[in-house]
């Protein structure tokens, strides 16, 4: 009896384990989370600059729409976006997160003629409770030891 007992309760523990760490992800991919706000961000105007304020993660700080306009006036328009590649934890990191990480190429027009093009990523909170990906803006997620280390 004690056996079947011992037995039923680890069947519950790894059932209970099992359902408790699927997480249901969004139906719009990090990728185009990160093309929409870019988008928007070219745009430029108060509505559309407001729609990317709201694609923003507010989980550790919180950033008035007024300060991210003051951030974001200076995005060129003329900017176009890549995505060259994008990754999704399949864990939660040491705050309880899962992080998506899109890297992105800008390709912006230069003044000497040509364009100049760099490399950035940009990394995405799961927000569990709306079911969508934000922006981590604020760079809350970056993990500052790596980037010393990779140089």
């Amino acid at each position: 009896m004690n056996r079947f007992f011992s037995i039923l309760l680890i069947g519950l523990l790894f059932a209970f384990i099992g359902c408790g760490s699927k997480v249901e992800l969004p139906k719009e991919t990090p990728e185009e989370v990160v093309k929409k706000f870019y988008s928007l961000l070219s745009q430029k105007g108060k509505g559309s600059a407001s729609a990317a304020h709201k694609m923003i993660s507010t989980k550790y700080r919180s950033l008035d729409e007024d300060a991210f306009r003051r951030w974001t006036e200076a995005y060129d328009i003329d900017t176009k976006i890549r995505v060259i590649e994008s990754s999704i934890s399949n864990k939660k990191d040491k705050r309880g997160d899962i992080i998506a990480r899109v890297k992105i190429e800008f390709s912006t027009p230069s003044i000497f003629g040509g364009s100049f093009t760099s490399t950035s990523n940009t990394n995405l909170i799961l927000d569990e409770k709306e079911k969508t990906w934000k922006i981590d803006f604020t760079a809350e997620t970056i993990d500052e030891e790596a980037m010393k280390r990779e140089g």
